[in-house]
């Protein structure tokens, strides 16, 4: 008896199952881009003060930004890990201070305090004359409002998973810097870009 004799799929099978393999692998993707996205992390300032505030006769300021900060993970399946973290002073657009703080890490649902000094170096550079005036104006009042940006530097895991490395940016406008301790601090929430 003969065996029956076998046709070549035609070229018309050949793409629709093409097809279809490249459209599971297109739902499996964006289901676990569904499952697996990140939410955007939430950080701000919980306190901000000034030590050893002053203009030095270089036209330089001397002194530090004592800041908290929080940073909040709101994902539920995700824990973060900061590599590093790095925070800077800034008024009417002229850099202040800044200060390295080292990475850490946090579980799902998990909220971390960071106790940041921001020092000056005070003859590393001249501030503009309009930014001191406004400064020493502000500094009658008690309050030197200025911004923080944060920079750092995460990894997002999955159990055993890991994402790529992402740079988170926040900003914190108008931070209201005490130069005697406040009674009371209003939270300041940031802006935050991944």
């Amino acid at each position: 008896m003969a065996e029956p004799r076998r046709t070549r799929p035609s070229t018309f099978r050949c793409a629709a199952a093409t097809v279809l393999a490249l459209l599971v692998v297109v739902v499996v993707i964006v289901l676990l881009w569904l499952f697996l996205h990140p939410s955007k992390l939430y950080f701000s300032v919980d306190h901000a003060g000034t030590t050893g505030f002053n203009f030095t006769a270089a036209g330089g300021l001397a002194g530090a930004f004592d800041l908290t900060l929080r940073a909040s993970n709101p994902n539920e399946r995700a824990s973060v890990s900061y590599r590093w973290v790095d925070v800077g002073v800034w008024y009417n657009g002229t850099y202040l201070a800044g200060a390295h703080a080292p990475g850490f890490f946090q579980r799902p649902g998990d909220e971390t305090r960071l106790d940041v000094v921001a020092r000056a170096a005070p003859d590393a550079w001249v501030l503009p004359r309009g930014v001191e005036e406004g400064m020493k104006k502000e500094r009658t009042a008690g309050k030197l409002a200025v911004d923080v940006h944060v920079v750092a530097k995460v990894r997002f895991r999955y159990g055993v998973v890991r994402t790529r490395k992402y740079t988170v940016r926040a900003s914190c406008p108008a931070v209201p810097a005490e130069f005697v301790p406040p009674t009371s601090f209003d939270r300041v929430n940031c802006h935050v870009h991944i």
